[in-house]
């Protein structure tokens, strides 16, 4: 009979709890319109991530390296900032970070935006004239959640 002495294996039972405590979901909103955030603020409720309105005169470099959202939801045309140069930041942080453009529906901010895409090489940017329904909204989020890693996030 062939008898193999071993060391006891010690068990690490955090790593199961590891698993299942996720990191907060943060969504990053850079718009001036009101309406915007108070449509925004329940869906990011109810999937219990945490809506950071990014003002003007912010620096956005700053907010993705602090905050370090799952997605970003910007208005291409603003009164305080440009949707433009707001894609270049983000390609700059990380071009696969899912962003959600509101274009208002110009044809030629489409255009563009389609252009800056392309030049600064973004991978997940999504383009509508308006703020999705509520379902297109979950959608996007949840995906942007767990790609990043917000495990809490369930489909509903």
């Amino acid at each position: 009979m062939n008898m193999m002495v071993t060391d006891t294996l010690t068990r690490d039972y955090s790593f199961a709890g590891s698993m299942l405590s996720a990191r907060p979901g943060v969504v990053a909103l850079f718009s001036d319109n009101p309406e915007t955030v108070a449509a925004m603020a329940p869906v990011c409720e109810f999937l219990e991530l945490r809506l950071e309105v990014i003002s003007a005169g912010t620096d956005l470099m700053t907010v993705l390296r602090t905050e370090r959202p799952v997605a970003l939801i910007s208005d291409v045309d603003c009164i305080d900032h440009d949707g433009f140069h707001t894609m270049k930041i983000v390609a700059r942080f990380n071009p696969d970070m899912p962003l959600l453009l509101l274009t208002g529906g110009d044809p030629a901010l489409m255009g563009a935006a389609d252009a800056v895409q392309d030049l600064w090489g973004l991978t997940h940017v999504i383009q509508t004239s308006a703020l999705p329904a509520a379902g297109q909204l979950v959608n996007f989020l949840f995906s942007a959640g767990r790609k990043a890693g917000c495990m809490r996030l369930v489909p509903v």
